[in-house]
């Protein structure tokens, strides 16, 4: 059951403060504020070939997604379409959006919190661009989520699942840039933020727009695909109606569940009740933590995606998964009995399946590789 309520569920208990994108953490590692050592291995060559073409690094021309970035923003069709009912052209840039492969859409106001106060990311520092103050002025916001595998996001970590993220980011841009040009040829402003090319921070966008819950995990959970979703933003002045935020039942059941904390390789997912960081109710994730687990093994992952595999959410979107999530938010009950199926049918600690494409499972030492001839 999808429940729409006027305030999202993740509390904001006083003023909030804006973030400078050169303290995200995947700069930091890159930039060595996280120790040579991390440093090292976060920006050594992956021996992935997927890795290298959804991650520019040492050729980004074999990374579609880096050349994206000029087509960001554009200009505007001098011939504008004028808009006298936003609840219609909601419905449109809706219809737009999922033509172009997005799986869930949700449309709020922009909050100016969660715009990030100066570019920072790891190509910005290349392009001598770090440091430039960010100042996007829209007025909405368009969420966009496309749905990553079910049946890879069943190993990590792992070079498997490591591919379905850079997968997400190259569908979700695609689906955002594309729908940022569509507005400018009907005469309004659009900006794509993708991975790589991003002023905003999504989640909370995600969340204000309806498209789902923050959860212990820190991650987006959604109805349909549970944590198993990349995200991306097109903001805008396209006169647009807003939706509400939802309670699928995160909250409840993320209350009830520890099962992302208990297989966190490194512990870094809180066990216990909320707690108020940065003036934000929430499960607070040693972010540090997780990222340097990340760089612990470059032979057989890349990241880390224990929690989305071993969530209860994360199942197939079937009629099945519907009947089962549609009683998470009203019963307690309900909640303690899926947990305890879970247990059973996947077991508390699910082992990651080892077998895809054409790689070399890994044994007890050794990395994932690719065969030396493939035959």
């Amino acid at each position: 059951m999808t429940r729409t309520v006027s305030e999202p569920t993740t509390r904001v208990v006083g003023p909030l403060t804006r973030i400078d994108l050169r303290d995200e953490l995947h700069t930091q590692a890159a930039m060595g504020n996280l120790g040579k050592r991390i440093q090292e291995r976060w920006t050594s060559e992956s021996v992935d070939p997927f890795r290298r073409i959804f991650y520019p690094d040492r050729r980004p021309q074999n990374a579609p997604i880096r050349s994206w970035r000029s087509v960001a923003d554009g200009p505007l069709n001098p011939k504008r379409t004028e808009v006298k009912n936003p609840r219609r052209m909601s419905e449109i840039i809706k219809g737009v959006a999922k033509f172009l492969d997005a799986d869930l859409v949700g449309i709020c106001q922009l909050n100016q919190a969660w715009v990030f106060t100066h570019h920072g990311l790891r190509i910005d520092h290349h392009k001598g661009t770090a440091g430039q103050p960010i100042n996007l002025n829209h007025k909405y916001a368009i969420s966009i989520a496309v749905e990553m595998e079910h049946e890879n996001y069943a190993n990590s970590p792992s070079f498997i699942d490591n591919a379905s993220t850079g997968k997400g980011y190259l569908e979700s841009a695609k689906v955002v840039v594309s729908l940022a040009a569509w507005i400018r040829e009907i005469g309004w402003p659009a900006k794509a933020h993708f991975f790589i090319s991003e002023e905003v921070i999504h989640i909370p966008i995600a969340v204000e727009a309806g498209v789902g819950e923050l959860a212990r995990n820190g991650n987006l959970i959604t109805r349909k695909y549970g944590p198993r979703v990349r995200l991306a933003t097109v903001t805008t002045d396209l006169p647009l109606e807003v939706d509400n935020p939802v309670d699928i039942g995160v909250q409840a059941m993320c209350t009830d569940c520890n099962k992302c904390a208990v297989n966190c390789p490194v512990q870094c997912i809180p066990y216990g009740e909320k707690v108020i960081e940065n003036n934000v109710e929430k499960w607070a994730v040693d972010n540090v933590k997780c990222m340097k687990f990340w760089t612990a093994n470059r032979g057989r992952f890349n990241d880390c995606a224990r929690c989305f595999t071993t969530c209860v959410w994360n199942l197939p979107d079937t009629r099945w998964a519907r009947i089962i999530t549609w009683g998470i938010p009203k019963w307690h009950w309900w909640r303690k009995g899926f947990l305890l199926m879970d247990d059973l049918i996947r077991g508390k600690k699910p082992n990651p399946r080892r077998k895809w494409l054409f790689y070399k499972a890994p044994g007890p030492k050794e990395g994932w590789t690719l065969p030396d001839v493939i035959e």
